[in-house]
């Protein structure tokens, strides 16, 4: 596919709006862990992945999973616009009671998501599995992990990337995001 970089850059920005508006019309989600990963996402989704919003089940597709369940607002946006569902979507149903986007990825009623997630530490075990049985399978598709820098603390993410390693996962990439914050503080004069 391999887009041009003002492309990517341009959708990266319109993803990053779309988290922006999400967030602020709901009053609640977490902007900086979204934020982090936005190039990442639209890395994968415009220029990398091969996935088909009309058939989100096909065998072949490539997958992201979404370890750090509370950065769904970048997940979401990259999905609208990537094609899985309207981006109206993103306004009318973000963290309402019933609507299809919550506040954690859930993939029963969210069109492209690959894994419910929300307890942090287990997306990446829950990628290994979906590798797994890709090469089991004889599928081509790839994994993506997204994991966060807090999930690193956990030995689950530990377990997993030994696991990986045990069993020569080639077709499973984790990607890491950081998310910095800085406190300033003030000087007594």
């Amino acid at each position: 596919m391999s887009r041009d970089i003002k492309e990517l850059k341009s959708q990266a920005n319109i993803i990053r709006r779309d988290i922006l508006e999400m967030v602020y019309n709901i009053r609640s989600g977490h902007l900086g862990g979204s934020f982090s990963m936005v190039e990442m996402l639209t890395a994968l989704y415009f220029d990398e992945m091969r996935y088909h919003p009309a058939a989100p089940d096909n065998p072949e597709r490539d997958r992201f999973v979404l370890s750090k369940g509370h950065t769904a607002p970048a997940l979401y946006a990259t999905l609208a616009n990537a094609g899985f569902f309207p981006k109206e979507k993103l306004l009318t149903s973000f963290r309402r009671i019933d609507g299809m986007l919550q506040g954690h990825p859930d993939m029963k009623k969210t069109p492209g998501v690959e894994m419910t997630s929300g307890s942090l530490g287990i997306g990446l075990s829950a990628a290994n599995g979906m590798a797994l049985a890709n090469r089991y399978e004889g599928h081509q598709g790839r994994v993506y992990c997204m994991i966060g820098d807090g999930e690193l603390n956990e030995g689950q993410i530990w377990e997993a990337a030994a696991t990986a390693a045990h069993y020569y996962l080639d077709n499973l990439t984790a990607l890491m995001t950081s998310t910095v914050c800085r406190m300033t503080q003030r000087r007594r004069t």
